[in-house]
């Protein structure tokens, strides 16, 4: 049960007290009555269906809050044997616990890196005991462990041990794991599932990876995260070591749906990272588990292997169990001692697959929001929040669309031309867009003058589509830009030549020459991204005027708009151009800075007469 739901149920209700009050006239005043009637009995259940919605969702708080309390006196009665100040030890006990996290030799062919190995070797990795017992709070846990001696095989309640005793975090994660106390909700939804596994897994993770100095981070689906198509595509649990994806998970409300989480694993982002943004760099061997009501698996995802050659390297756990969820916290610390060893061998990647990385406004309300995945970004924009803009969001939709057939593989473009790409939130002010290619940001200038020249013909290229599509773009810049290495250049070439061809005579000229200036070759593509500044070619606004203008422009904006009438105009991108090409980390050739300069005083026709600079026309 979500507010998604009590909202759903709400609108059937209003739905329907509009048809009972204008029904269609049918054909005579029986089928009327009849129709009437059903209508009400229709809404008398959805009002009782609402009614129980919001009294479960009144239950849960109060769950929540009792929650609260437990955990609250269970801190309590934890810290009671504390000595020496109230010194918390967890974090010098887990290095402990983790005594010997894997090296380079497990890293490079082994635990992490072996296409056939990990599978086979993750089974023994997994059962084999940490470097110390994890200390449990000692009335509670034997109570818990009642019948079953196999749990202090884990788990010690010796207290003799001063910096086990002092482990106030540490026995607290162990203790709630042993007794169930907040995780022992019965199955029957996904979100109940999510929370026994949120406790099971994050605060152990944390706790080991904060001891251990490592850079994890981690995330789990919400209701608003990216709706259905976040839900679809991204694992409901993720984890990463330096952006990358290293340890997933997919969690069902009922055990009878764990094939179904097992099928998802495989299907959700597959690979610790998308392989053509780093060509010929080796992948690792990745993590998961599937929880199924009260039944959990761990797994092995092989780099090279592919989704297919995901096996099991554990035995089903029952978390309704005492040893179950004791388990399920020992797997997991066993899987942070493989993420230690690899962490020192993790490539430099800018943006992780599956990671929501946010822009927050001045009140600290998000403004843009944008998700990875394997073969499109899902950026989400506050509209309300996006100052200077000229275009709401029916034009941008529509500019979006007219340029979905424009062949131009310089140009940011919708990820599919259905209704799914481009949509408006119910709030009325957040646009939600999937957009293609995927490529790697740019926070700068290239490093040399052949990759700038490279950057700015593909920059150019763009403009001259969007152009001849009838649009200014009025924000370029170099965060506006992405590279596309070879393997994603060469692919976003032929989409892009697969797109209709525009009806226009003068965007088919515009494509013409963005194609034979931005060939995907050795050098990878650039691409002109961020439309949402946009605006018509022909706009009239006086941008001199607030609310038009951009922070990001440069100072003397009395260059860039038309002196006359302060219109933002073609010759306007053309002069942000020629500001990518300031403050470079080399010093620019002759023919460079005579292109920098035309373009920045106006002396260059178009996007496309650009293009034929000799600056330009040199070959790498």
């Amino acid at each position: 049960m979500t507010v998604t739901e009590i909202e759903d149920a709400s609108r059937e209700i209003k739905a329907l007290d509009s048809q009972i009050a204008q029904p269609e006239p049918p054909a005579d005043i029986q089928d009327l009555r009849r129709k009437q009637e059903q209508l009400r009995e229709d809404r008398q259940y959805l009002c009782k269906k609402e009614e129980q919605l919001r009294n479960k969702e009144e239950q849960l708080r109060k769950k929540e809050k009792q929650l609260r309390r437990k955990e609250d006196e269970l801190r309590e009665d934890i810290k009671q044997p504390m000595a020496r100040g109230g010194i918390d030890t967890s974090e010098e006990y887990i290095r402990r616990v983790l005594l010997k996290p894997l090296g380079a030799a497990d890293v490079g062919g082994g635990l992490l890196s072996a296409p056939a190995a990990p599978a086979a070797a993750g089974v023994l990795f997994l059962d084999q005991p940490l470097g110390a017992k994890l200390p449990v709070q000692g009335v509670a846990a034997k109570l818990a462990s009642t019948g079953n001696s196999r749990i202090w095989s884990y788990a010690t309640v010796e207290t003799g041990d001063w910096l086990a005793a002092t482990a106030v975090e540490l026995r607290f994660i162990m203790t709630v794991a042993l007794t169930g106390w907040m995780v022992k909700e019965r199955a029957g939804s996904d979100i109940t599932t999510t929370v026994k596994m949120a406790l099971l897994v994050d605060p152990p993770l944390k706790l080991a990876a904060a001891s251990l100095g490592l850079e994890v981070s981690m995330d789990r689906n919400t209701k608003d995260m990216s709706g259905a198509t976040g839900k679809r595509l991204r694992p409901d649990f993720l984890c990463w070591v330096s952006n990358v994806l290293l340890f997933k998970g997919e969690e069902k409300a009922h055990a009878s749906q764990m094939a179904s989480a097992v099928e998802e694993l495989k299907a959700k982002m597959a690979t610790p990272w998308n392989p053509a943004l780093l060509p010929g760099v080796s992948m690792p061997c990745m993590y998961a588990y599937a929880a199924a009501g009260n039944s959990v698996r761990f797994f092995a995802i092989p780099s090279g292997g592919g989704a297919a050659q995901m096996t099991a390297i554990s035995e089903h756990l029952d978390i309704g169990t005492p040893l179950g969820r004791i388990k399920v916290v020992h797997h997991t610390l066993k899987i942070v001692e493989i993420l230690a060893g690899y962490a020192p061998h993790a490539p430099n990647i800018p943006m992780a697959i599956g990671r929501t990385v946010k822009e927050l406004g001045a009140g600290g309300d998000v403004r843009s929001s944008m998700t990875l995945f394997e073969d499109f970004v899902r950026k989400s924009v506050d509209l309300s929040q996006q100052h200077g803009t000229v275009m709401g969001y029916q034009e941008l939709e529509d500019m979006y669309r007219a340029l979905s057939g424009v062949r131009c593989p310089n140009l940011v473009r919708l990820h599919r031309c259905d209704g799914s790409s481009i949509r408006l939130q119910p709030d009325g002010e957040t646009a939600v867009l999937h957009l293609a290619p995927v490529g790697l940001p740019l926070y700068g200038a290239p490093e040399s003058e052949a990759d700038l020249r490279e950057a700015v013909r593909g920059v150019l290229a763009g403009v001259a589509a969007l152009h001849a599509a009838g649009f200014v773009h009025r924000d370029i810049r170099w965060p506006n830009v992405i590279w596309l290495p070879p393997p994603l250049a060469a692919a976003a070439a032929t989409t892009a030549a697969s797109q209709q061809q525009p009806p226009a005579a003068s965007a088919s000229s515009a494509t013409a020459a963005a194609s034979s200036s931005s060939p995907a070759g050795a050098a990878g593509t650039y691409v002109l991204i961020d439309l949402e500044h946009a605006a018509p070619a022909d706009c009239p606004v006086d941008c001199r005027q607030p609310p038009y203008q951009l922070p990001t422009w440069p100072a003397a904006a009395h260059q860039l708009l038309d002196p006359a009438t302060g219109r933002y105009t073609r010759q306007s991108d053309l002069y942000l151009v020629a500001a990518l090409m300031w403050h470079l980390p080399f010093p620019l050739s002759d023919s460079g800075c005579d292109l920098r300069q035309r373009l920045a005083t106006r002396q260059v026709p178009s996007a496309e007469a650009a293009l034929q600079h000799e600056w330009l026309l040199q070959q790498a």
